[in-house]
């Protein structure tokens, strides 16, 4: 037979489930995180940007 704690109330189902639910441990950290992202790719972009630049000034004829 099953003995019954009497000394918790008995949780719902959802209420249970609760417990399970992913959280986020570090509040705004995804959003930081983000925010790098886009810092790193604005910075690659402009490297690759330099790069191309430097060249296209390397193939041609002008000093500078």
């Amino acid at each position: 037979m099953k003995t019954v704690n009497t000394h918790y109330v008995k949780m719902t189902v959802s209420e249970r489930a609760k417990q399970f639910m992913p959280f986020a441990a570090l509040k705004g950290y995804e959003e930081a995180l983000r925010k790098k992202e886009i810092e790193v790719e604005e910075a690659m972009k402009g490297k690759v940007q330099r790069e191309k630049a430097d060249k296209t000034l390397q193939n041609t004829d002008i000093d500078i």
